[in-house]
């Protein structure tokens, strides 16, 4: 339980004696409080150590009840479909690994709700990649929680943010106030350009390795499935949408969930696709380790991730926007018939 300090106000009175001048009566001023961070540096060390000792013991048992207490948002999804996966594959699959370790930590005002906090993790263990991972706190009545993980991609720079004795600032995702866009903007760009691979919705877009995957992934479905039938591949905003803060030099640090579809339909008659059991599509699909999966209809597998953005002022010289971190797709679930 979080108890929340309230700051209280001496209330002196004064006994007054005879006839005062209103001019000699002391003048009413406002209290003011020193802006600052929701919680200190090493505060909030001790409250990632109690987010990752609460994951730890979910994993423990795969209880997705027990992940809801410190996590949230796109990770929940994903870890829940982790967690159904594993007890499919059991020790054929290993869960995520995370760093509980944060080499730097940014933490948001106190003064104003949601608050949220941005850590650079060390390399998680087996790991070349540092992450990025935000933690929120949506009220005064709820625990701070962890929302999503991405890894530093290989070159990108992560942008200083803004913060200091008087915390950072968590941006409205649905304003563009002094930006290039407003963070929801940025997530329907980005999605929109990764279904269609031109129309960004207006905004430019850096190339990055993610979306070079993704376009990898379905350009050798499409040529798998060829003779049979088609394979698309969709992106769309996820439910949980952006997550944003300042940074240094006036942008804004976007972390954006991102849902995507695969779609396999067999069109030729008598055909079918089949996948090989062992994988995580067949497991899903199958509900067992093992069997193999035909597709003789239209197979969908939703998968969600997490995009981060580093989109540029309004008034930058190059108002490219640049992806620093992504998270591999995460398969939550699949459908055949």
């Amino acid at each position: 339980m979080h108890r929340r300090a309230i700051a209280t106000v001496g209330v002196l009175v004064f006994a007054l004696s005879g006839c005062a001048n209103e001019a000699e009566l002391p003048k009413a001023t406002a209290a003011t409080e020193t802006a600052r961070p929701a919680l200190s540096v090493t505060r909030f060390e001790q409250v990632q150590s109690n987010i990752f000792d609460s994951l730890a013991s979910a994993d423990e048992e795969l209880n997705g009840e027990a992940l809801a207490e410190r996590v949230t948002g796109p990770f929940a999804s994903m870890r829940n479909a982790e967690y159904k996966l594993k007890s499919i594959l059991a020790d054929s699959m290993s869960l995520e690994r995370l760093s509980d370790s944060a080499d730097q930590t940014m933490i948001s005002a106190a003064d104003d709700y949601p608050h949220a906090a941005v850590s650079i993790m060390a390399e998680p263990a087996g790991s070349s990649a540092k992450t990025i991972d935000i933690f929120v706190q949506p009220s005064a009545r709820e625990n701070w929680s962890l929302w999503g993980v991405a890894d530093i991609l290989p070159g990108a720079t992560v942008p200083a943010l803004k913060f200091g004795e008087e915390g950072g600032t968590v941006l409205a995702s649905d304003s563009a106030e002094g930006l290039v866009a407003s963070p929801d903007d940025v997530l329907a760009g980005y999605t929109t350009l990764a279904s269609t691979r031109t129309d960004s919705k207006g905004l430019r877009f850096a190339d990055d390795a993610w979306l070079a995957k993704m376009a990898e992934a379905q350009d050798a479905n499409a040529e798998t499935t060829a003779d049979t039938g088609t394979a698309t591949m969709s992106f769309e905003p996820g439910e949980n949408g952006t997550v944003a803060v300042r940074t240094a030099d006036g942008g804004a640090l976007v972390f954006g969930q991102v849902n995507v579809t695969t779609t396999i339909s067999v069109t030729a008659e008598g055909g079918s696709v089949d996948i090989a059991g062992g994988g995580n599509i067949a497991a899903l699909g199958t509900g067992n380790a093992n069997d193999s999966l035909t597709v003789t209809d239209t197979m969908t597998a939703h998968y969600t991730t997490v995009i981060v953005f580093n989109v540029p002022a309004a008034d930058a010289e190059d108002q490219t926007i640049d992806v620093v971190a992504a998270h591999a797709a995460v398969l939550l679930d699949v459908s055949n018939g």
